[in-house]
Order: C-alpha cells, then structure tokens, then sequence
C-alpha cells in the first residue's frame, strides 16, 4: 500500500513498512523537493528522510507491512519540515540521544545523524512521531504541488563490479549503501572476504549515500577484515559523504580517499 495526498505546499505519504517502499517515499519527496527552486545538494535531506523512515520501518513497525507509516513533508520559504509516524509503541528516544554509539558499533548512528543533520528535531512524548526542520536554500511552497507521475520503474537486482588491481580486490556498489540492498552487499562483500588476499577496496564513484544500515555494513566488514590481518579502504569518496564518515569517527577504522 502506497499513497499520495497532495495540499498547497506539502504532500502527505502513507505506505506498509517495508524498505522499498521506504525507498519510493524518499525518491517522490525529493522529486517534489526540487520543483521548487531548490539550489544545491539535497544530501542532507535524504540523509535526514531516510533515518527518520529507516527508525518507523524497522524499530517502530518492525518491518510489519500490515503497520503503516506516515511522512508529512511541508516546504515553505526556505525551510523543510518533515513528520514521521509509526504504529509501533515508541520508544526512550531521551536516552538513545544521550549515548552516540562508539566507532566500532555495528548499529544505533540514526538519532545521531538526525540530532546532526536537521536544525530542529522534535519526538512526540512515546517516541513514535518525529519531526524535523530543515534550513534549504531556494526552498519555496507552491500554492499548487505538481501530480504524481507514479512509479513505473521495474525494479532489477543491482549489479557490483568486482575487479583486481595492484593486488587489491575492488568492489564498485551498483548505487547507494542504504538498507534495501545492504543483504544483498553484505553477501557479495562474504563471498569476497572468504577468498580475499590483500586489502579489499570499496570503490564509492556510483555511491551519494550510505545511511546508517550501510554504515553498520562497511564497519561489520572493517571487523571482518580486521581479524584477518586485512583493511578496508574506501575510495572516491564524496564531500558530503566524507564529511559524515569522518563526523562519525570512521576514519579511525578505514582509509577514505577522496574522490
């Protein structure tokens, strides 16, 4: 189940939990989000839209897709404001932002992106709605949304490139390290690890963003490696990208070359 409801300025989005559909949400309100005059990187908003979809997804529905999730997004001048609301029980949000996880953890960095991401964020008492303000340049409200052009892309298994250079196995990810491909990543990355000789290369050229799912990825292959006397490296890596795995101190753990 996905629906639209559009109103003067904003959109309203409603759809079972599960990762695809996660997925849907985020591309629609990014293609409303840049018929507004929108100048510059939209990273940080689909980093912030997919924290807050990935937290009602898997920890507040627990992937049931028979519970629904709620995104209202409004764009007025300049500013983004963004709801997000599961039909789970919530959860101590207080707590899980006083404690930032520490480099080596595998899971627990969406409160910590939001808290850093988003000028504003704001949780309902339980712990089952947030919502977000976003400072975004050009940003303007239409009296009139355009129409939803609908989805009718099919979806295909994504491909990585696997090839061997200067002793060093490199893998080059068919698109973004976010939650919906991340098993299928994380059982290429296996099937390497168990034959690999030399440092494993991630090469990040077709990659915008890793969300916290994609984090926990790269640093579970760190571990991996790490107790086979390995590395990991990652390569071509973006500004914005960059800026993140550096704010989260995953630096201490891989290389990031720049791109």
């Amino acid at each position: 189940m996905f629906e639209i409801e559009s109103f003067p300025g904003g959109r309203t989005f409603r759809f079972s939990a599960s990762l695809a559909l996660l997925d849907r949400a985020v591309d629609e309100t990014v293609r409303f989000i840049t018929g507004r005059n929108v100048s510059g990187s939209l990273f940080d908003v689909k980093l912030l839209l997919r924290e807050a979809l990935l937290n009602a997804v898997i920890h507040g529905n627990r992937s049931d897709p028979l519970r629904q999730v709620t995104l209202d997004v409004t764009a007025a001048d300049g500013r983004l404001t963004i709801t997000v609301a599961d039909q789970g029980p919530g959860f101590d949000w207080r707590s899980g932002l006083a404690k930032p996880p520490p480099p080596e953890a595998t899971s627990g960095r969406g409160l910590t992106i939001l808290t850093l991401y988003a000028d504003d964020v704001r949780f309902n008492a339980a712990g089952n709605q947030v919502t977000l303000t976003k400072a975004v340049s050009g940003l303007r409200g239409p009296a009139t949304p355009p129409k939803d052009a609908g989805d009718n892309t099919a979806w295909s298994p994504p491909m990585h490139d696997i090839s061997i250079s200067d002793g060093c196995t490199i893998l080059t990810p068919a698109g973004d390290i976010v939650a919906s491909v991340a098993d299928d990543l994380r059982a290429r990355c296996k099937e390497i690890m168990q034959q690999l000789t030399g440092p494993l290369v991630i090469d990040l050229t077709r990659v915008e963003l890793v969300d916290s799912v994609g984090i926990g990825l790269l640093i579970a292959v760190h571990n991996t490696l790490s107790k086979k006397g390995e590395r990991l490296i990652l390569a071509h890596v973006s500004p914005d990208l960059a800026t993140l795995l550096r704010t989260m101190r995953l630096d201490k753990h891989f290389s990031i070359q720049p791109a």
